[in-house]
């Protein structure tokens, strides 16, 4: 087929932008996209090594780091309040860190023991890692 089979006029835009939805503030919250709810929530929970232990997180007020054994507590909470994930961020000990990340594949890191202990709580709670 020869030639192009598109207009001449490529690139003009009409001289009159239709903003209708926009113009009105009622109209504005009717077809507004964005609303954030409870279900758009992701609670951040810090782990450690350790029993019964709670360390805080200095570069973030009111933020502790928990040993596993709390966890049934943080996670009993978050479904309470109707939280559907956690997200899990633990602390590596930095003898285990290395340049291969080989205690990433440990099956038995702390961030395999967390997803243990909150399976076995058996609540309806997503784990994003």
């Amino acid at each position: 087929m020869r030639g192009s089979r598109l207009p001449n006029q490529l690139g003009q835009f009409p001289a009159t932008r239709l903003r209708r939805n926009r113009r009105d503030n009622w109209s504005r919250r009717m077809v507004g996209e964005n609303e954030i709810g409870v279900n758009d929530l992701i609670w951040p929970i810090f782990i450690q090594e350790g029993t019964n232990k709670r360390s805080k997180v200095t570069t973030m007020p009111g933020v502790e780091r928990i040993s596993l054994d709390l966890l049934k507590e943080t996670i009993s909470i978050a479904v309470s309040l109707g939280i559907p994930a956690i997200a899990i961020f633990p602390v590596i000990q930095d003898e285990l860190k290395n340049e291969d990340g080989t205690e990433a594949i440990n099956p038995d890191n702390l961030i395999c023991k967390g997803i243990r202990q909150i399976a076995k709580e058996k609540q309806d709670i997503g784990i994003i890692c």
